[in-house]
């Protein structure tokens, strides 16, 4: 049985596959359904991203094993109340694709949440599955710079 406050390596990079996933299906629907004119660029790259994170995620599954059948649909749970939790239909309800600005700030605020689940889950594991945690934390981190970064020179774009 999971114990969602004591992952395993394999259980935590388990969640984080499945979070990214979800991110990738996300903007896969958005693609084939916003994806015009100026959006598309955007769409494409924070597609991108989430793909290279879930490959990240799917090699370190690989070496860490396959999670339990049992564990795996309770885990599925899990990924499923931290980022994107509305998918499509939830991105559209909170604006998220009525601007190219407003985009980037749902995809950073997305990243920040997955974040911080990553980092809190490090708080309370230890060896390899601490490490695992925060190495996902990081790489989130990284995504997020990237995307304030974005989102700081299109506001400078707006106001020149």
């Amino acid at each position: 049985m999971v114990d969602k406050t004591k992952l395993t390596s394999a259980q935590a990079v388990y969640v984080a596959a499945r979070m990214e996933q979800r991110a990738v299906n996300l903007y896969e629907r958005a693609q084939m359904v916003f994806a015009l004119g100026e959006m598309k660029p955007v769409i494409e790259g924070l597609l991108h991203e989430e793909r290279a994170h879930l490959d990240t995620f799917q090699r370190l599954q690989k070496m860490e094993g396959q999670v339990a059948p049992d564990d795996a649909q309770i885990l599925d749970a899990e990924a499923e109340n931290v980022p994107f939790t509305g998918g499509l239909m939830g991105a559209v309800r909170e604006g998220a694709f009525d601007s190219i600005l407003s985009l980037l700030i749902y995809a950073a605020d997305e990243e920040e949440r997955a974040m911080a689940f990553y980092r809190a889950q490090a708080q309370t594991a230890q060896g390899d599955t601490r490490e695992t945690f925060l190495l996902i934390a990081r790489q989130e981190q990284r995504h997020l710079e990237r995307l304030q970064q974005q989102i700081s020179q299109l506001q400078e774009d707006m106001n020149a």
